[in-house]
C-alpha cells in the first residue's frame, strides 16, 4: 500500500490491556515510526478499565507511540485494524484499510458472539457491518500473521494479490533472558498452558500422574521464563489460532514442543518441528503423547536437537518482520534519511543549545528525544519551565518549532535496540557523568556524538 508523504497511519488496539495482539501492534507501531512514518494508536474500550485520557497499558509506554483521540478520515491515510475489530474498518471508507489477521478464532468468535447477541433481540438496535468476505470490500488489503490465516481467508475468496505475511516476533526481554538457559540444567517437568486445550490436558494428567506437570498460571512473565528454562518438554493441545506466543517462548527457551494439530498447528510452517512431535487431540493417542514425553526425558539432547529448525526460525523473525513491513508499504530507504537521536546525560540549559544545534544545522541528525530520568513522563514529574511543556502526562522539550519527548534511560535503552535512535549526543564536558548509564543504553562504538561547545 502507498504511503504519501502526508500519509497518517492510525492503527487500532483495545487500550489499558496487556496480551499477545495489543504487543504486535505495538511492535509494528515501533517498526513504522523508524521507517519514518506518521503513525498513530487509535485506542478502543477492551473493558472496564479502560481510561481514555491515559490508554497505554505500563507495559507499552516504553514504545512511545504517539496516540489520537480521533481518526483523520482522508483518502491518503491508513487504518490498520486486528480482526478482532472488524467493526472497525466500517468507520469510514474513504480512509484505506488493512485488516491483520492474527488469530482466526478471534475472529470467528467475533462474529458469533455479535450474531447471538441479535439473536437474543433482533429489534434492540440495527445489525452492525462487520467483515464477512464481502465482494463490496474487495479495496480492503489483507495481513496475515500465520500461513493457518492466510489458508483460512483463501479459502473465502480473499485473492493472493490483496495478501501480505507480517508476521510478529518474540519481545527481545524474553529472548535476552532465554540466551542464557543452561541445556544441561533441564529438569522432566512437562510446562503447559491450563487456558489451551485444558480438557484434553487434564487427561494425559490422569493417565500419568507420576510425570511432573506444571501449569503456567498467574505467573510474571519473568517467572514463565524461569519454568520454561527448568522444563523438558512444553505441550500445547489448544486450537492455536495463529503463531501463538507461548510455544515460541518454549522452544527458544530450550524446551522440546509437542502440540495438536489444531488451527497453525496443523501445517509445518507456522509451528516448524517435526510431525513425530504433533498428535491428534484423541483418546487413542494418550498413551503415544505420555511415551513421546517420556523418550524426550530420557534422550533429550537427540530430540532437542530435532527442533533446532524452530528455534532457528524463532530468532530471525525480527528480521523478518522488519522485510514483511517493508515489503507491504514498498517501502525504500531514502539516501537522505535524518539519523535519530537522543540527547545525553540530563536535562539542563545547554541541552536546549545541543537540541536546537542538531535540528537547525544541515549534519543529518534529528533529535528525536532527551535522556533524563528526573523528568521523564514515566516518573510523572509535572515541571514549571519555559522550555518544558506536558500533554498526556509526558513531559516534552519545547524549543520553539519541535517538541521532543523526555524519556528514562531504561526507554533509550529500549529504543536504541529497536533503532528508533540510531545516536547518541552529548557535549564534551558532560562524558564523564554518562559513565554511570553507559552500560545500561548498551551504546556502540561510532554511536556517541560529542560536541564541543561553542
Amino acid at each position: 500500500m502507498k504511503v504519501y508523504p502526508d500519509t497518517k497511519i492510525f492503527i487500532i488496539s483495545p487500550g489499558n490491556i496487556h496480551s499477545g495482539g495489543p504487543e504486535l501492534v505495538h511492535q509494528l507501531a515501533s517498526q513504522l515510526l523508524k521507517m519514518d512514518y506518521n503513525v498513530y494508536m487509535f485506542y478502543l474500550p477492551a473493558n472496564a478499565s479502560f481510561d481514555p485520557a491515559d490508554p497505554v497499558d505500563p507495559f507499552y509506554k516504553k514504545y512511545h507511540i504517539p496516540f489520537v483521540r480521533n481518526l483523520e478520515i482522508d483518502h491518503k491515510n491508513i487504518m490498520i485494524v486486528p480482526e478482532s475489530s472488524s467493526l472497525n474498518l466500517y468507520v469510514s471508507t474513504k480512509i484505506r484499510r488493512i485488516m491483520w489477521w492474527m488469530s482466526v478464532d478471534n475472529y470467528i468468535n467475533n462474529l458469533c458472539n455479535i450474531l447471538k447477541k441479535f439473536k437474543q433481540n433482533p429489534l434492540d438496535s440495527t445489525m452492525p457491518k462487520f467483515f464477512y468476505f464481502d465482494k463490496d470490500d474487495s479495496n480492503i488489503e489483507h495481513w496475515v500473521q500465520s500461513d493457518y490465516a492466510k489458508i483460512f481467508i483463501k479459502n473465502n475468496g480473499i485473492v493472493d494479490r490483496q495478501i501480505y505475511r507480517v508476521r510478529d516476533y518474540l519481545n527481545e526481554a524474553f529472548l535476552q533472558r532465554a540466551s542464557h538457559v543452561d541445556i544441561s540444567q533441564k529438569e522432566n517437568i512437562v510446562a503447559y498452558n491450563p487456558v489451551k486445550g485444558f480438557e484434553f490436558t487434564q487427561k494425559l494428567l490422569k493417565v500419568a500422574p507420576e510425570i511432573n506437570w506444571q501449569a503456567i498460571r498467574d505467573m510474571t512473565p519473568e517467572e514463565v521464563q524461569q519454568l520454561l528454562a527448568r522444563a523438558k518438554v512444553y505441550i500445547d493441545f489448544g486450537n492455536h489460532p495463529g503463531r501463538d506466543r507461548i510455544p515460541r517462548e518454549a522452544a527458544v527457551s530450550g524446551c522440546c514442543v509437542v502440540t495438536g494439530r489444531r488451527g497453525a498447528a496443523g501445517n509445518p510452517n507456522d509451528i516448524a518441528i517435526d510431525d513425530s512431535f504433533k498428535f491428534n487431540d484423541t483418546d487413542d493417542n494418550l498413551i503415544p503423547i505420555v511415551e513421546r514425553i517420556k523418550d524426550i526425558f530420557t534422550n533429550f539432547n537427540k530430540n532437542y536437537e530435532s527442533q533446532r529448525k524452530y528455534r532457528e526460525q524463532i530468532m530471525t523473525e525480527r528480521a523478518e518482520f522488519d522485510r514483511d513491513v517493508k515489503a507491504a508499504f514498498g517501502y525504500k530507504e531514502s539516501k537522505d534519511r535524518l539519523k535519530k537521536i537522543a540527547i545525553l546525560p540530563n536535562l539542563h540549559s545547554d541541552t536546549l543549545e545541543l537540541t536546537k544545534y542538531l535540528s537547525t544545522n544541515n549534519l543529518g541528525y534529528i533529535p528525536k528525544f532527551i535522556v533524563d530520568d528526573r523528568v521523564a513522563w514515566r516518573k510523572g514529574v509535572s515541571v514549571k519551565s519555559d522550555v518544558i511543556r506536558t500533554y498526556d502526562s509526558t513531559n516534552y522539550l519545547y524549543t520553539g518549532s519541535l517538541l521532543i519527548p523526555i524519556i528514562s534511560v531504561s526507554d533509550a535503552a529500549f529504543l536504541y535496540r529497536e533503532q528508533r535512535i540510531d545516536k547518541f549526543a552529548i557535549f564534551k564536558q558532560d562524558v564523564p557523568q554518562i559513565q554511570e548509564i553507559a552500560p545500561e543504553l548498551g551504546i556502540k562504538a561510532g554511536d556517541l556524538l560529542v560536541f564541543n561547545r561553542n
